[in-house]
């Protein structure tokens, strides 16, 4: 094993078990609905653990189907993560979320 392949599993590895503890811990912080912050958690290191893998032992690897690989297991806790967030109410067209605490008619008390 080389310097550089040695390097480069010990940086993967550290900056995906940062990226799974960042996961869990939003997870345990904003309750996802769907499955448990471990699993997410798990889900991280399979899909960044799995990019790692595939980087390393297979060289001539497709640089982008790596890069899709990796961003997998954040991708979809951060789709959970908004659909837990946000409920399931359904969207109202005439409102933006940030204007939320309005009355829905558009009058607004600021411009009389």
């Amino acid at each position: 094993m080389s310097v550089t392949t040695a390097l480069v599993a010990g940086g993967g590895g550290a900056v995906v078990a940062l990226i799974a503890a960042a996961v869990y811990r939003d997870a345990v912080r904003v309750g996802v609905d769907l499955g448990s912050p471990p699993l997410w958690a798990a889900l991280v290191v399979f899909t960044g653990g799995a990019s790692l893998v595939t980087a390393i032992l297979v060289p001539d690897a497709p640089l982008p189907g790596v890069l899709v690989l990796t961003a997998l297991g954040p991708l979809l806790y951060l789709l959970e993560r908004d659909d837990s967030m946000h409920g399931d109410a359904a969207a109202d067209p005439t409102q933006l979320p940030s204007e939320s605490g309005n009355p829905p008619d558009g009058s607004d008390d600021s411009d009389r």
